[in-house]
């Protein structure tokens, strides 16, 4: 959440609807490609290989990530639904 906050200021300068959605789904996979590839994963592994394997794990990562927010405001919304239905007469 800091990262789409701090990301924010400049994407709404952006005037393209695709554009900005470019950037916000790139911004947290280089974020996460970063933290890997800085960390000790596989270091056996070298070059174009883990540079590879790192990018593939980001983006796995990255859909994780939303597969759990839409689940979570699907959630969400069936509570608020449900809340809403059981206010009485």
């Amino acid at each position: 959440m800091l990262v789409y906050w701090v990301a924010r200021r400049v994407v709404e300068r952006l005037e393209n609807g695709w554009l900005q959605l470019l950037v916000y789904a790139f911004v947290p996979m280089t974020i996460a490609f970063v933290i890997l590839y800085r960390s000790d994963w596989h270091p056996e592994i070298t070059g174009a290989a883990r540079t590879c394997s790192l990018l593939f794990l980001s983006v796995i990562i990255f859909i994780g990530v939303l597969i759990a927010t839409v689940i979570m405001l699907g959630i969400g919304l069936l509570y608020c639904v449900g809340l809403s239905n059981n206010q009485g007469p």
